[in-house]
């Protein structure tokens, strides 16, 4: 998988559609063909808008409303750690790789937003799906977590969460519904972010 992206980059003609140049016989067929090919032209544009819209929108935020499919990982040291074990706790579960640049930026961030908020109850699952766990130890030595780091490394629970880039977050709250998705890179520790954990923390 590719590493995904901020939804600022997203933009400009996403559909790859082309618009192509009026035809010799619309330029000089009258009034009536320079206003179909107009209209045509603004509802062809307003479409690559919406479709833009639509995906920014969904890029980083998308609410799933839906119970958080249960699972059971190994730790980076092979204990064993099951997402039920954490019932009644608010939950970030983030899925990420060592060679996710993405997932490397993020990573002070949610050091920093566990430290603030650990205090509060909410828990922190680090998912890796790199394939060995010898290559995530040697990441974390490097670029540390101070959050539980589980093992994923058949996929198998990514794909269960239907995981298509990373890195991928999902805020789980404490009746263990999935109640907000986020794909790609997220500054956990600016405001807007604070204010959905704050709220994720308080929800019982």
């Amino acid at each position: 998988m590719a590493d995904a992206v901020d939804s600022k980059s997203i933009g400009g003609n996403s559909m790859g559609v082309r618009i192509p140049p009026p035809a010799p016989t619309l330029i000089y067929g009258g009034n009536n063909h320079m206003k179909k090919f107009n209209l045509i032209f603004i509802l062809i544009t307003a479409l690559i808008s919406f479709a833009a819209s639509d995906i920014n929108a969904g890029a980083n935020n998308v609410s799933a409303l839906a119970q958080a499919p249960g699972f059971t990982l190994k730790d980076i040291s092979g204990k064993k750690v099951s997402l039920a074990s954490f019932k009644g706790k608010p939950i970030l579960l983030n899925f990420w790789a060592t060679w996710c640049g993405y997932c490397r930026k993020e990573r002070p961030h949610l050091n920093a937003i566990y430290n603030e908020y650990k205090d509060k109850g909410l828990i922190i699952l680090a998912v890796s799906t790199d394939r060995s766990v010898d290559t995530v130890k040697s990441y974390l030595k490097k670029i540390p977590a101070d959050f539980i780091v589980l093992s994923d490394s058949d996929g198998r629970v990514a794909a269960t969460y239907g995981v298509r880039g990373y890195p991928s977050s999902f805020l789980i709250d404490r009746n263990g519904s999935i109640v907000n998705r986020y794909v790609g890179f997220r500054e956990w520790t600016n405001v807007s972010s604070k204010k959905v954990i704050d709220a994720l923390v308080r929800k019982e």
